[in-house]
């Protein structure tokens, strides 16, 4: 194992796992309609961890909308991070026997192998099975302890993970939020087969007469309390921004669509992370896939070891037993990205056409993705079975498959005239039709409500023990947002430490007032015409045309996609 894939795992444990925080003194009293609740607080900031926003999702509520939380009697002693929701499970240094399968059952194309198979280290970790539960909804609160200002602007942050794995802790509990005036919420969201789990058999039941999207909807009730309590916590109920990273980011425009979170916020951010592509529908088949509730109805033999499909018998498997077989089922690993589904009530329609129809929520957005994406999924690093195939034929393939109608030209675009020259096409080439394109695609369909977009294109490289070789890799902006630094095995320079900061003043002054702040020039709203992006690097700059050969042909193969779906 080379220093690169290590690095990549240690990491990717960091996002995944919760951390303890040493408590300080303790808080004063909030009451809530829920009951009275204290938290900790160190040097000016106030901690509030773990608070329930809903009843625990087990037993009978597995596979349910969230419930209103029924509330404590005793004060509730809100000081340490609880588990985060169920996620596959690895060993120590190992892989995922759920990306195993994934990677060497699936029957993929070769193209989406080799980039799955990469991103599948991403998330190789430690032991999950002490660090998560079932019974894992709950918000984090991180405020000023001293609120001068009236009510404060709020953020609420959504993990990424593929919408399999993270949880709102661990290196998201950071006091920069609140020493700008700013208070951040961050939140656990149902994962996977408890989150994302259509049936005919829950439809049946349910009283909006649907199933699925049980994640997301968890994601809305964590809204509509932080409507319902902020201000309790010196917050604005009026003034709630959301904001996440990959599928945090893709969480963000599902609930931009969401009839059920109108009103519920009033400004986004997306960071490297767009629901654009055609999503699978509840109980309709296209050409892309079977119905959700079809592949339910498979999954739910696999997730019982048995043609016991019944809800019954689906409410009381363990939930560890529903990791461990699902883990093992080439068929989930292969569909474990079609989650989302359309069911008519949370997602309404294709998440495309409700943009296109400008009905999307007419909210400021702040929208854009890193340089370099994919540089961390580098197919021969951490493939051995690749080491022999040469960057050419890894990049023909990946063109062949996305644009199988482009002619001799692309390769102007992404050449491979040598091997090193073809490494970097194939990056680039990955980085823009998984990010890129998705990104661009969102600020031009923002053009059909009122509200302004703005781009950004990320290009700052972190010290990673002095190496370039990332550059500015997936997720690479996310600790520079939140300042922990401390938990990478980064050598970090003032330069980051002062880049960091323009950061926070970009992400906040968003948050307080619509607008992103930079020094050396007015930020550009994103028009089509002109494509005005902010390159985000040593000198910020205010750019034109973002990749625009490349993107436009791209998001051209993606609309043909749509018109077809």
């Amino acid at each position: 194992m080379g220093f690169g894939l290590r690095f990549l795992i240690v990491i990717f444990s960091i996002f995944l796992i919760g951390c303890n925080f040493s408590s300080g003194k303790d808080t004063e009293i909030i009451s809530l309609p829920q009951g009275d609740i204290v938290g900790f607080a160190k040097g000016d900031t106030d901690y509030f961890l773990g608070i329930p926003y809903a009843d625990p999702p087990i037993g009978t509520n597995r596979f349910e909308p969230p419930k209103s939380h029924k509330g404590w009697s005793d004060v509730l002693e809100a000081k340490e991070a609880e588990k985060q929701c169920m996620q596959p499970q690895g060993e120590e240094g190992e892989l995922s026997e759920f990306f195993e399968v994934f990677l060497t059952k699936s029957g993929m194309k070769r193209w989406e192998q080799i980039i799955l198979e990469n991103a599948a280290w991403l998330f190789a970790s430690l032991d999950f099975e002490k660090q998560q539960s079932e019974d894992c909804l709950f918000i984090n609160i991180i405020k000023p302890s001293k609120i001068d200002k009236g009510s404060l602007p709020v953020m609420v942050w959504f993990h990424g993970g593929g919408y399999n794995f993270g949880n709102g802790d661990g290196l998201y509990i950071t006091d920069r939020f609140a020493k700008r005036d700013v208070i951040l919420v961050t939140m656990n969201y149902r994962l996977g087969p408890f989150g994302f789990f259509a049936h005919p058999l829950l439809s049946e039941t349910s009283k909006m007469g649907v199933s699925g999207n049980y994640g997301t909807l968890d994601q809305i009730a964590a809204l509509k309390w932080v409507k319902d309590n902020i201000a309790s916590f010196g917050g604005n109920p009026n003034n709630v921004t959301i904001f996440g990273e990959s599928a945090g980011g893709q969480a963000v425009t599902s609930l931009m669509i969401s009839p059920l979170s109108k009103g519920l916020f009033h400004k986004a951010i997306g960071q490297s992370g767009a629901r654009l592509l055609p999503l699978t529908h509840l109980n309709k088949s296209t050409t892309y896939s079977k119905s959700a509730e079809d592949l339910s109805l498979e999954w739910s033999k696999v997730m019982t070891a048995s043609n016991n499909s019944s809800l019954e018998a689906l409410k009381k498997i363990p939930p560890l037993t529903i990791i461990r077989n699902l883990e093992n089922d080439p068929l989930y690993s292969t569909q474990f990205d079609s989650l989302t589904v359309i069911d008519g009530n949370v997602i309404p329609e294709d998440i495309s056409q409700i943009f296109q129809k400008g009905e999307q929520a007419d909210v400021p957005v702040l929208i854009g993705s890193t340089a370099d994406e994919a540089t961390p999924l580098d197919p021969k690093m951490l493939s051995p079975q690749l080491e022999s195939m040469s960057y050419k034929r890894l990049t023909h393939l990946a063109i062949a498959d996305i644009l199988p109608e482009a002619d001799s030209s692309i390769y102007e675009l992404y050449p491979v005239d040598t091997e090193q020259i073809a490494k970097k096409s194939w990056v680039d080439f990955t980085t823009d039709v998984m990010f890129t394109a998705q990104m661009q695609k969102w600020g031009d369909l923002m053009s059909n409500v009122e509200s302004p977009a703005y781009l950004y294109l990320w290009n700052w490289h972190p010290s990673i023990n002095g190496s370039k070789e990332y550059r500015a890799f997936h997720a690479a902006e996310v600790p520079y947002i939140f300042g922990n630094f401390d938990v990478f095995n980064i050598d970090l320079s003032e330069r980051d430490r002062k880049f960091s900061q323009v950061m926070m003043e970009i992400w906040t002054s968003f948050a307080k007032n619509g607008i992103p702040s930079i020094d050396t020039d007015e930020w550009p709203e994103f028009e089509s015409n002109y494509q005005k992006y902010v390159l985000l690097d040593e000198n910020i700059e205010v750019k034109q045309g973002l990749r625009a050969e490349k993107v436009t042909l791209i998001n051209e193969a993606y609309d043909r996609v749509r018109d077809d779906f």
